[in-house]
């Protein structure tokens, strides 16, 4: 079972992450996980909304660029279940 609460926290530190290197990679995904995660209503959607943000994430790392602290959260991400 994914902890909302941990996984938003994630999502909200790699938002932080990429506002402090001036980027706009990753930003609509982040923001728009956020508002979605916060919003979801049962676990069975926390589950779903979670496996898109992973899938987001997997393209984000194929054509961009993570640093080493957003790569360590993606990992914790992934690791979620």
């Amino acid at each position: 079972m994914i902890d909302k609460n941990a996984l938003l926290a994630y999502v909200a530190r790699l938002l932080e992450l990429a506002r402090a290197r001036d980027t706009s990679q990753g930003i609509r995904v982040y923001e728009g996980a956020i508002k979605k995660i916060g919003e979801a209503s049962s676990q069975d959607e926390v589950e779903n909304l979670s496996e898109k943000l992973k899938h987001a994430l997997a393209g984000i790392e194929a054509h961009g660029h993570f640093t080493n602290e957003e790569f360590e959260i993606v990992k914790d991400i992934r690791a979620m279940s």
